[in-house]
């Protein structure tokens, strides 16, 4: 089977564009049930004849706000101060680029704990019903999905285990001969001493006198 094919550098494209679009996102406004307590308009009145009305007003206001009973979320998160919200956005910044750089060494769990890091600050602190926040979040959570990982086909690994094999047996051959020249090999019998030669025997004298 042949290796998948991903776009790598798309993903970075894109990772790269969010980086671009963290400035835009807009910040939750958490203060929702904070209210003066004569917001109602209920203004005291300043003539004496009029006491009784301002008594009243004024318990009717002091009862309205003795106990106040509020809707807590519990997935609400303090409001940032605007040097927070600057860390913040930076933070951000860092997590995506941390994303983008384990792409490339398909360090695939390193990338998704990144794009999780920015889902959840940008959950948390930012405006999700607001439009770019919402196609911010869409574009992590897709990004998020994407398989970093190099899987090679299990031919591609047998062949490479089979060349391994291969390797080292040549190796192993091309070793022997120079191992065998190393070892003590039994000296040679000694040849037999040459035998001497036949000394060619002396011609007579001839006869003297003749």
């Amino acid at each position: 089977s042949a290796v998948s094919q991903v776009d790598y550098d798309g993903i970075i494209l894109k990772l790269n564009q969010l980086s671009n679009q963290v400035d835009n996102l807009r910040l939750t406004d958490n203060d929702s049930d904070g209210s003066p307590m004569d917001s109602d308009g209920e203004e005291l009145s300043s003539s004496i004849s009029e006491w009784r009305i301002n008594l009243q007003k004024s318990w009717q206001n002091f009862m309205d706000n003795f106990i106040t009973i509020r809707r807590r979320d519990d997935t609400a998160v303090p409001l940032l101060a605007p040097n927070q919200d600057i860390y913040l956005r930076e933070n951000i910044r860092s997590r995506l680029l941390v994303a983008a750089q384990a792409v490339p060494r398909h360090q695939e769990e390193t990338y998704r704990q990144a794009l999780e890091n920015v889902s959840t600050w940008v959950r948390a602190y930012y405006d999700t019903d607001d439009a770019t926040t919402k196609a911010f979040l869409d574009e992590v959570d897709q990004l998020s999905q994407q398989n970093i990982s190099m899987d090679l086909p299990e031919t591609l690994q047998s062949q490479a285990m089979l060349e391994k094999l291969m390797q080292t047996r040549v190796r192993n051959l091309l070793a022997q001969p120079a191992a065998g020249t190393t070892e003590a090999k039994p000296a040679p019998a000694p040849a037999p001493a040459p035998a001497p030669a036949p000394q060619a025997d002396a011609p007579a004298a001839a006869p003297q006198g003749e």
